[in-house]
């Protein structure tokens, strides 16, 4: 990637973003680099005309939220450019796509969460890939929390497990009785691959090569997931973190207690969730109720 690899060591390294924000903006170039090679484009040759076409394309495939997130990126790179003498101007500049309603989150529904939890697996990859996804839905975590998730930080005979969050803020999150056993069968297959690879001696989660799962391979495990079900919404880690919640809001819990299992340190941030239900019964208004039928 080059001028873009340097890019990201100088938001991340001198600028001192977080190291999400690298991550997503690495994301986010790379499928931009993509679409230009495809178009035989480079960033000097790149004009406005190529930025409004697409950002029309990216609005035909990602969310509103995301697409926002993309032009940020882009926007951001330009300036680097143009400060280093490589690019004149910012073909991206004065871009924007306003959101007209506050966007509800992507949430998978029950069945969908059980089809997730069903595919068949072979080998400790599958095997990690099950995990990740049983954990985040079963208590809420973070992606961030839940690769950072050491061994030793599982506390059985509670069900609970202590992780740490934004601004290093502890917190206990839980899981079920057959999660418990599920954990507990996996142990022994992620012990057979850590002393196969020499792995990280403490990571519940190892990479290919043995190390702690990385958030890039994350978000590629997600969309590898999301092609091979055939879903066509959106599915991240974000969305099981989602789910987690609304399906607990559906069930009956206090917003209170969502909001500490989601370790939201304001209410009006767990608030979203309670338009999510708002909007499901809605929906199953509509397809039951006689009157909601009618022409």
């Amino acid at each position: 990637m080059g001028l873009a690899e340097d890019f990201l060591s100088y938001i991340g390294d001198i600028r001192g973003l977080s190291d999400n924000t690298v991550t997503n903006y690495g994301i986010d170039l790379r499928h931009w680099l993509s679409w230009m090679d495809k178009a035989g484009l480079d960033e000097q040759s790149f004009t406005r005309d190529d930025a409004l076409s697409y950002a029309r394309e990216l609005m035909s495939e990602f969310s509103e939220r995301s697409v926002l997130r993309k032009l940020t990126a882009l926007r951001t790179y330009y300036g680097y450019l143009i400060r280093r003498g490589i690019a004149s101007s910012d073909p991206f500049s004065g871009i924007s796509l306003r959101m007209k309603e506050r966007r509800l989150p992507s949430v998978l529904t029950e069945e969908e969460v059980r089809e997730l939890l069903s595919v068949p697996r072979h080998g400790y990859m599958d095997e990690r890939d099950h995990m990740l996804f049983l954990l985040i839905y079963n208590s809420g975590m973070r992606i961030s929390e839940a690769l950072s998730v050491d061994a030793t930080d599982f506390d059985f005979p509670h069900r609970r497990i202590l992780i740490r969050g934004k601004g290093d803020k502890e917190r206990f999150v839980f899981f079920s009785e057959s999660t418990e056993q599920e954990i507990k069968d996996y142990i022994p297959c992620l012990e057979a691959f850590r002393m196969e690879k020499h792995g990280d001696p403490n990571a519940f989660f190892l990479g290919s090569k043995g190390g702690r799962l990385p958030l890039s391979s994350a978000h590629i495990i997600f969309e590898k997931y999301r092609k091979t079900l055939g879903w066509q919404k959106e599915f991240t880690p974000h969305t099981l973190r989602h789910s987690f919640a609304t399906h607990l809001m559906d069930r009956g819990a206090d917003i209170r207690l969502v909001q500490e299992l989601l370790g939201h340190e304001s209410i009006s941030t767990t608030q979203i969730y309670t338009h999510v239900s708002r909007q499901r019964l809605r929906n199953v208004y509509e397809m039951a109720h006689p009157h909601a039928k009618e022409k």
